[in-house]
Parts: C-alpha cells; sequence; structure tokens
C-alpha cells in the first residue's frame, strides 16, 4: 500500500476510535447505557458481481441483485417491513 494512502487511514482510524471514546465518556458522564445498534439486514458480497441481503438472525438470503446501492436499498426496505 502508498505510504500517503497508509497515513490516511491511520489518521481515519484515530479520529475513529476518539469518536468512540468520547461517545462513551458522554454516556457515562449522563449515566446512561449505550444504545446497541444492530441492523437486521445486512449486504454481503456473493461472487464477483452480485450482492446477497441475509437477515442477521437467521442466516437466511432474502434476496439479491447486482448493483450495491440497490442491494442496500433493498436491505434498507426489508428492515422497513420487519420493524412494523
Amino acid at each position: 500500500m502508498h505510504p500517503i494512502i497508509q497515513s490516511r487511514r491511520d489518521i481515519v482510524d484515530s479520529l475513529h476510535q476518539r469518536s468512540l471514546l468520547a461517545t462513551a465518556e458522554l454516556y457515562r458522564l449522563i449515566g446512561r447505557a449505550e444504545p446497541i445498534v444492530s441492523f437486521r439486514m445486512i449486504v454481503k458480497p456473493a461472487g464477483r458481481d452480485f450482492f446477497h441481503v441475509m437477515d442477521n438472525q437467521t442466516g437466511k438470503v432474502l434476496g439479491f441483485r447486482r448493483n450495491h446501492n440497490e442491494a442496500c436499498a433493498l436491505a434498507q426496505r426489508l428492515e422497513l417491513e420487519q420493524s412494523k
């Protein structure tokens, strides 16, 4: 990997860690537990040109798309349908 790219990734990783620590500190100060965000529908690459939309709880594939953005849109739609 090019050194400039690696240095940028290191900077972004350290900023991400600092934001996680600041969020944890905020919740500690107000005396509340941090909310856990987990998505039920996840998008996973399947082969070279396809993306599966999977149910994270059951592991079943609920759909697939050739475009990542379309797969994410399907996952969001299924997530909304499951929450109703």
